[in-house]
């Protein structure tokens, strides 16, 4: 007699949401390519930001040399970032594989958060903070010092191009060619921080040319609420662009000065990209990839040739307060 295979048996002491998360996981193809592949990305959105580049070619421009993830912990995005530019041993996405998942060559590429032991680097957990691109995963903190600048070796170090910088509340292991901070990046030490290490490059004028965001706030259940904090981030990611981000004039390039943001459906968010995005960039375009999940109200705005905002311009956040 033959069986087929079932889903795993999750004990019924589980409450009902999470074993319907259980085995929504375990059915995800791109769960298991994170987890099986040699590449070993540490979150399941890098999937996302492969997807996103390989349409629209935002990381692989020859004058890419500054980028910025902005909520970069565990730091998924920061490695596709190091594998674009030359940080890490990498291939583009050569087939598509089952379930629409595509295929990564180079299996000699490592990017995992474990030791040679196999065992998990860090001594507890960090703590929870307001904002995080993936509430749901656990990140280990070995020491309180909040700048993590390149620490750890690698067995075949690569010299890539350009400076990538991580920013987190909470700390990010070490990436071979990524800076990483621990703070807030709303913070004027981050600023001051991020500047500094831009300068460091041969000619860099403290700019970027691309920043990165897949920040999502924690939910309440609360939707007015939610929506809110939602509003609010993207506001606070506009106003890092609007300091940090280089403009298409300056480049000679009319899609260069790129945005990446996260955000939720939403009219509130509609109306925020109408009013910052669209007036800022030469293209704003709404793209929700193939491995965010369609029951999820996530999506993306790619904006491309940033134009820059008049100093006299009132920022995002003095904008959208209300009159008294």
């Amino acid at each position: 007699m033959s069986f087929r295979p079932t889903l795993p048996t999750f004990s019924h002491k589980l409450p009902p949401s999470s074993r319907s998360w259980l085995a929504r996981q375990f059915r995800d193809p791109y769960v298991k390519a994170r987890l099986s592949y040699p590449i070993n990305f540490r979150s399941r959105s890098a999937f996302k930001l492969l997807e996103l580049d390989k349409t629209f070619h935002f990381l692989s421009a020859p004058h890419v040399r500054a980028v910025v993830d902005l909520g970069a912990a565990p730091g998924g995005w920061s490695q596709v970032v190091a594998g674009k530019l030359g940080w890490t041993e990498w291939e583009d996405p050569v087939k598509a594989g089952k379930g629409g998942v595509t295929v990564y060559a180079n299996p000699g590429a490592k990017f995992g958060l474990k030791d040679k032991t196999g065992a998990q680097k860090g001594k507890g957990k960090a703590k929870s903070t307001g904002w995080s691109t993936d509430p749901e995963a656990e990140h280990e903190d070995e020491a309180d010092d909040y700048l993590n600048l390149d620490k750890g070796t690698d067995s075949k170090p690569l010299r890539g191009r350009g400076t990538i910088i991580a920013v987190d509340l909470l700390r990010i292991e070490h990436i071979h060619g990524v800076k990483a901070l621990q703070m807030d990046f709303l913070s004027p030490e981050a600023d001051e921080y991020i500047t500094e290490l831009l300068m460091h490059e041969p000619g860099a004028d403290g700019k970027v040319d691309v920043v990165l965001s897949d920040m999502a706030a924690n939910f309440t259940g609360n939707t007015t609420a939610d929506t809110a904090a939602s509003l609010q981030l993207s506001q606070s990611v506009f106003e890092f662009v609007r300091r940090h981000l280089r403009t298409a004039e300056s480049v000679g390039r009319k899609k260069a000065g790129v945005l990446v943001l996260k955000h939720f459906a939403h009219p509130m968010a509609n109306s925020f990209r109408k009013q910052f995005l669209d007036p800022h960039f030469n293209l704003v375009k709404y793209v929700k990839p193939p491995s965010s999940r369609q029951e999820s109200a996530e999506a993306y705005w790619l904006c491309l040739g940033y134009k820059g905002v008049p100093p006299s311009q009132p920022s995002s956040v003095e904008a959208t307060q209300p009159t008294p």
